[in-house]
């Protein structure tokens, strides 16, 4: 994507270009008749010249001797020339010197000399058009790269300071944090649009943050709230399950309920966890290595891997030690290493690398990518389990912004692969 400064500098440079281009053929023209007046103006001059030192002195013997001195201004007999008299022309004469055809602006006049009738010739060379367009193309050049000098320098200043309030916004919006609770300290200026920009700006993310402490704090309320009565639903269902005297269809309508029930109390934890995570409530750290983790994880999950008959492979390449809060960081290999599970194939593969700051799991799976874009949403599910919540990726998501970690998703060789990089 291309910055303010370079797309300006882009539309400046190509008009700039556009209009020398089609100004050329117009300063070709002027360039041209100018230097073909001057010419015709030395040539009159050299007429008159010749009219009043040369021609009442210069006798037909003489002639010859002129002519072999003057290349430019010779004496003809007046039958020879046929051209119109008394007018420039331009014609092409050969010239032994370069030796090639050169344009010369041409005059001939009547003259008499000791009485006799004859023509006077004179002629000046012009510089040939190809050497004129050459010349103009120099110039041209020169001056778009001076042209282009001054854009750039030009906008770069003004860039600096006219966009400098708006730089500032930018940044003020870039750094700016909704979960921070933190508005936005815009700068002042004297420019009315900045102005205006700054203060809507300020008005949306007000109306932003309120909507969304508003939304937590009914998703929080709601979590709570939901808790009991989640809690007293599946008793009573546990109750129930256990009455010998219902029969088998009651029964498998109560085993529907009582899954639903069980769904719906995961995804009320997670959302209070969510919630809590977002609030910053585990603020407790400690010194651990993520391999002591992924080895205290792994006897846990060896029961479901089992029946999918998979296998799991862990490769230890460096020890990872870290500072943060342990009990977050042991939920975020538990969900990265149950969405493996669930995830996968019968007798499918679990891979667990340990690298240099990264920790690595892949697994096999449907021979398709996921994805990467919303994979870490909220309720974004990828399958029909109905034992997922739909909530597993947002939290470890959530765990890694909370502590700055990254995390990625990759597809290859039919395999899905989540990096985190501590």
């Amino acid at each position: 994507m291309n910055r303010l400064l370079n797309k300006t500098l882009l539309y400046y440079s190509f008009f700039a270009t556009i209009i020398l281009l089609l100004s050329a053929p117009f300063i070709y023209w002027t360039m041209e008749s100018l230097y073909k007046d001057d010419v015709d103006e030395a040539i009159l001059l050299r007429r008159d010249e010749f009219e009043i030192n040369n021609r009442k002195t210069l006798h037909i013997s003489d002639i010859p001797v002129w002519n072999k001195f003057n290349r430019d201004i010779r004496i003809l007999p007046d039958t020879v020339i046929q051209s119109p008299k008394d007018s420039i022309i331009q014609q092409i004469f050969y010239d032994e010197l370069v030796p090639e055809w050169e344009p010369y602006r041409v005059l001939y006049k009547d003259v008499s000399i000791e009485g006799k009738p004859f023509v006077l010739m004179i002629r000046l060379n012009l510089v040939e058009s190809e050497d004129l367009i050459r010349t103009i193309v120099r110039i041209y050049l020169g001056i778009l790269f001076a042209l282009l000098l001054v854009i750039f320098f030009i906008t770069l200043f003004v860039s600096n300071r006219l966009w400098k309030p708006f730089y500032a916004t930018l940044r003020q919006i870039e750094q700016f944090n909704i979960e921070l609770n933190k508005l936005p300290q815009f700068p002042d200026t004297k420019i009315k649009e900045f102005n205006q920009l700054n203060n809507r700006l300020t008005t949306l993310i007000q109306q932003s943050v309120q909507s969304y402490i508003t939304q937590k704090k009914f998703t929080q309320n709601a979590s709570h709230e939901l808790q009991t009565p989640l809690a007293v639903l599946q008793s009573k269902l546990d109750l129930l399950l256990q009455d010998n005297s219902l029969q088998k269809g009651q029964l498998q309508i109560l085993h529907s309920l009582y899954e639903s029930v069980s769904r719906l109390t995961r995804i009320n934890k997670n959302l209070l966890l969510l919630a809590k995570i977002e609030n910053n409530q585990f603020a407790e750290f400690s010194s651990f290595t993520v391999n002591d983790i992924v080895s205290e994880v792994i006897p846990y999950f060896t029961e479901q891997a089992d029946s999918k008959k998979l296998t799991i492979e862990t490769t230890f390449k460096n020890i990872i030690s870290l500072k943060a809060n342990k009990i977050l960081t042991e939920l975020l290999i538990n969900n990265l290493f149950l969405n493996a599970i669930r995830h996968n194939i019968e007798k499918g593969k679990i891979t667990l690398t340990l690298d240099t700051g990264r920790f690595i799991i892949a697994n096999t799976g449907i021979d398709q990518a996921l994805d990467a874009e919303t994979i870490f949403e909220r309720f974004k599910k990828n399958s029909t389990d109905t034992r997922s919540s739909g909530l597993g990726l947002s939290i470890v998501k959530e765990i890694c912004d909370l502590n700055n970690w990254t995390i990625s998703y990759t597809f290859k060789d039919s395999t899905h692969i989540f990096t985190v990089r501590f």
